[in-house]
């Protein structure tokens, strides 16, 4: 596994049913760009849980740097069994998946026939 490198997006984005956080609220664990407070006995969805953009860090080609979650503001996650691509967009830039980059990051997926969800606001739609 990759380092997050000081991202904190998910500890924002993300739910945690374990903590009752909510999405798009800061966790009360979260030193926002330095890590986790309780990281060693964090809940188990925060244990399992790696973006996208850092599973790709490993591989030939990885998302670029300006595409990390917290530059973004987009953490890119999965489902149906990491068949499909789940775009969670922060409330405060719900288009900030259409811009520059990142726009020719869905276009790719998609190319590629992944289906590209976005949640925002607790609504998910596809693209």
């Amino acid at each position: 596994m990759h380092s997050c490198d000081g991202c904190t997006a998910c500890c924002k984005t993300m739910k945690v049913h374990e903590l009752d956080k909510p999405a798009h609220v800061w966790c009360r664990h979260c030193t926002i760009g330095a890590g986790c407070e309780i990281y060693d006995t964090r809940p188990e969805s925060c244990r399992v849980y790696e973006c996208v953009w850092l599973k790709t860090q490993a591989l030939d080609k990885p998302i670029p740097l300006a595409l990390r979650p917290d530059r973004s503001k987009v953490v890119i996650g999965t489902a149906n069994q990491g068949e499909d691509i789940v775009l969670y967009v922060s409330p405060d830039r719900p288009d900030a998946w259409r811009q520059g980059e990142f726009a020719r990051l869905v276009a790719e997926f998609q190319g590629r026939g992944v289906a590209v969800h976005v949640s925002c606001r607790d609504v998910l739609r596809k693209v």
